[in-house]
Order: C-alpha cells, then structure tokens, then sequence
C-alpha cells in the first residue's frame, strides 16, 4: 500500500532477504504501507520458542524504514485484555484518512474461545487507538474461529473478508465475506456469502484486498500448500456486495527460491517458501511492484510455525518476479 507523504523510497541493491528478521521471534503475516516518508510495517510476532504447539506466544510488531533496507528495532504492541494473543495484521487506509488494523485473537479468547476479528485505527501509524471487536455480531459463538480480516471500502458500504471455520478441521474452513451498508467498522453488518475460489481444492486465507488500474484484486495464500495467489474480481459492479463472492483470473505468484525460504519436503509441511503475501503497488514512483511474503527453512521451532522471516520481491507485471539476494 502506498499512502502518500513523498515519493516512496526503495534501496534496491542495497537489499538482501530476509529484509526483516529476528534471533529470538519468528515475523510473518506482515502488512506494509508507505506513508509521512517512512515505510511502516505491522506483523505477527512469535516468540517463546518451545518445541509444544500451543507454548508459543503471539503479539503483533511494528517497525519503520526509511529504505526498506535499515529497519527499528520491532516494537510489540501493548498486551491486549480478554484475549491469549493478536496476530495477522493488514493495513488499509479509510476515506476519513485514518490508517485502520484489522487483525485475529490469533491463539485466542482468554476462557477457551476460538480466535475473533478486531480493529485499531491511526493517523500516523504509531499511535493506536485502543481494540475495538469487528464484526462480533456475524458468529459470536464461543467456537467459531474467524481468523486473516481484510477491508475494502468500495464507495457503496465496506466489505470486509476473513476466514471462517473450525481450527481441526481444514474442509470446514471458508473464505467469507460481509458488508457493512454504512460503511462503519463498527456495521451494522450483513452476511454476503463464501467467494467461488479454489486452489488445490481448498480455500485461501491472509487476504488483502487491493486496486490496480482501477480493478479490485484479491491476494492471498492458499490454505494447501500454503503458496501465493492473486485473483481478479469478476462479478460486476464492485459497489454490489455479491459481486465480491465471485472471481475470475486466478493466477500464482512465483517467487524465486532461496535458501532462507527452501527446506525439505513439500512447502508448508517441511518448510515455508512464501506465505502470507502482501503486495504494494509503487510503480507510480519507482515503477515496480512489491510483494514481501515469509518464508522459513523448517516448521518445528516457535510450536511448529517455522522461524518465519521477511523477504521481498518485485516485477513490473505480475508475472515475472525478482528478488535480491540472498543475506
């Protein structure tokens, strides 16, 4: 995403991947803005690396860079109350000009609730207001998980997309989307449907929803595999909320290889090669795309995660990707 402030500034050669990682915590699920001269990125935050799932802690990071080379140290956001953790931040700007957090109780409720969808709002992507619930009323059962939100404000009310379904049980989990006629975060919200996509016969999670040449697009990583995709909305009129359940094009990312991101097996069992990918459109200024997505070369630290890491890559057309080397 790129919100102004100045020209975003990228020191390419100067990069190597991983562009954000950690000793002592794994980083993924980012989101990236440009924004008030600084590029801005929130992501999960896992630390407390022990060999039991479910030992592992989630939070959710900030950290700030001037080139995308030279980064803050991550900053982790403040405890949030009632919940286990926060995770799966994404990052969108609304018509007031606010920056807006959506993101899950990635672990959990406190209680033994399944993960819900929250919201925080900024102006300058530093200060942020205090955790609002999102969409609560949509399925406010103890055991629904609702987990990856994403918005767009399209102009005719706000959809909002996410992940739904049982945490044991991958072929009850759905990609989803609602809409809030107002264009509130706080809805009143209306149930739309599950979108006609499948990859590898299985839905995609970490959603983002974004513009290019005027056209809506959905990013995200399918649920098997754990690879990236990119989907054009085909349903007709975008301000038509059913519109959003249907999409054509579908098409994957592919990103070079490297050995951060490779290991044995098949990616997402043995590894990670590129998930949860985010894509910023900066051709305006530098004439490329990005995309930075995590990856890691085993899942066994961190409770079975992977000690992710950051990487990045660009093209000038979607197809054909670059990445610098590897550090």
């Amino acid at each position: 995403m790129v919100a102004g402030s100045g020209a975003p500034r990228v020191s390419w050669n100067g990069l190597r991947n991983p562009i954000l990682s950690d000793a002592t915590a794994g980083e993924k699920d980012q989101a990236l803005v440009w924004a008030m001269g600084r590029w801005h990125m929130l992501f999960s935050y896992v630390t407390n690396d022990v060999p039991v799932p479910g030992g592992e802690h989630w939070n959710i990071a900030v950290a700030s860079s001037s080139d995308l080379v030279h980064w803050t140290a991550p900053t982790p956001w403040p405890a949030q109350p009632g919940v286990v953790g926060v995770a799966s931040p994404d990052i969108v700007r609304s018509p007031s000009g606010l920056f807006v957090s959506t993101y899950d109780s990635g672990p959990g409720e406190l209680g033994g609730g399944q993960a819900k969808l929250y919201y925080r709002t900024s102006a300058d992507l530093e200060t942020w207001s205090l955790p609002r619930p999102l969409a609560l009323g949509l399925h406010p059962g103890p055991g629904d998980r609702l987990i990856d939100p994403a918005l767009a404000w399209t102009g005719s009310g706000l959809i909002l997309g996410y992940k739904y379904g049982a945490v044991s049980n991958s072929t009850s989990q759905h990609f989803e989307i609602a809409w809030s006629p107002t264009g509130s975060l706080d809805g009143p919200w209306t149930l739309v449907g599950r979108p006609d996509i499948v990859v590898y016969g299985d839905t995609l999670e970490n959603y983002e929803f974004l513009t290019i040449a005027g056209h809506w697009r959905v990013v995200a990583t399918s649920n098997r595999f754990d690879q990236p995709w990119m989907f054009d909305l085909g349903g007709g009129d975008p301000s038509s909320p059913s519109s959003w359940l249907h999409w054509v094009r579908g098409a994957m990312l592919r990103f070079p290889s490297q050995s951060w991101d490779s290991g044995a097996g098949i990616s997402s069992v043995g590894y990670e090669h590129a998930n949860s990918v985010f894509l910023c459109d900066a051709r305006a200024a530098t004439g490329y795309y990005f995309a930075t997505y995590s990856g890691s070369r085993e899942l066994s630290h961190f409770g079975g995660w992977g000690h992710a890491q950051i990487g990045i890559a660009r093209s000038t057309d979607l197809v054909h990707w670059t990445v610098p080397p590897a550090g």
